[in-house]
């Protein structure tokens, strides 16, 4: 199973791409994480739409769900279960694609505040992280 850390855009921030190594890492042992730098425009997702078998398309938007990170490790367990791999959608400053929009299974939100792209791609990394701690009984999350 692969999980994607997708934005539509380009990652030119070393100090961000830095904190992402750091959570690949940590979660070898699970699963892959990957960063996906997907552009702009939404081209990516015209190509994928929703024909997709084989991966989860969630994107990340102010008004998707909201979950604690103990309720987000419960969701990230379901749907790693369903044996496919899962992509998370980040949109640049001025928001999601429509074709990402149409591309989504499902939203979710960070918070009721908006985040940089960047911010946000580090919070998900964290978060997946911290669900794994919390799915696997690890001391992390204490």
């Amino acid at each position: 199973m692969v999980v994607k850390l997708a934005v539509e855009g380009k990652v030119k921030d070393k100090e961000v791409l830095d904190f992402i190594k750091e959570y690949q890492k940590r979660l070898t042992p699970y699963f892959k994480l990957e960063l996906a730098e997907l552009g702009e425009g939404g081209k990516y997702f015209e190509k994928a739409g929703k024909q997709n078998t084989v991966e989860i398309f969630i994107a990340m938007d102010a008004g998707g769900k909201k979950f604690t990170s103990e309720g987000f490790a419960e969701w990230f367990k379901e749907k790693r279960s369903l044996s496919k791999n899962i992509t998370f959608v980040i949109g640049e400053a001025t928001g999601l694609s429509q074709p990402a929009r149409k591309a989504a299974t499902e939203f979710l939100s960070l918070s009721d505040m908006t985040f940089s792209y960047k911010l946000s791609l580090m919070v998900m990394a964290e978060q997946i992280y911290r669900a794994v701690t919390i799915i696997t009984g690890h001391p992390y999350h204490k």
